[in-house]
């Protein structure tokens, strides 16, 4: 037993010298070397033909064709006089009153012609649908008269109105006159 327990104390003795000097070892070869920063690179080819020393900035180094000298001219110019406030609202300034209040839109609108008004609505009130013997479908509908009328598919109604079909939810009907078509649901 005492001798496994002495084996064990220098096994882990040896194990943790060995994992110092990895560490002193890792420390000399990246020892400059911090979080960010990198190990200096090569200077940018000098552009001497061009009459330009090398910019001491890094932004050379990304992109050698970059022309700062453009770039401190922007920077350097003065910024634009604000004339408003964007924070308080100012109505835009009215129109001259001799001036023709005529907008590029409504004299393109003018050009083109309204169109035609949409056909007055099917004044046909359903009342009651029901199956007559041997599945023939009826329904009873009103008009604006007031006058009731018990119909079946294909009937015309007010020499105007033609039913094209009957469901037990809803009459299918069509105006002759502008051929409008239009869904009556039946009251349940």
């Amino acid at each position: 037993m005492k001798l496994k327990g002495n084996i064990q104390k220098w096994a882990a003795g040896i194990l943790g010298t060995v994992s110092v000097i990895l560490l002193l070892k890792l420390a000399l070869q990246f020892g400059g070397v911090r979080a960010g920063n990198r190990r200096p690179s090569a200077a940018p080819p000098s552009s001497a033909g061009k009459g330009k020393s090398p910019a001491p900035d890094d932004l050379m180094r990304f992109d050698p064709s970059l022309r700062l000298d453009l770039v401190k001219q922007h920077e350097e110019r003065p910024l634009p006089e604000v004339s408003r406030n964007p924070f308080e609202f100012e109505a835009p300034p009215a129109p001259p009153v001799n001036a023709p209040l005529v907008s590029p839109l409504a004299s393109a609108q003018a050009t083109v012609p309204p169109p035609p008004p949409p056909p007055p609505p099917i004044k046909l009130t359903p009342l009651g649908y029901s199956e007559a013997p041997g599945g023939v479908k009826e329904a009873s509908i009103s008009d604006a008269d007031k006058q009731i009328y018990v119909v079946h598919e294909g009937d015309t109604v007010a020499n105007k109105y033609r039913i094209l079909k009957i469901t037990p939810t809803a009459i299918t009907v069509e105006d002759a006159d502008s051929h409008q078509t239009a869904e009556l649901p039946i009251p349940q």
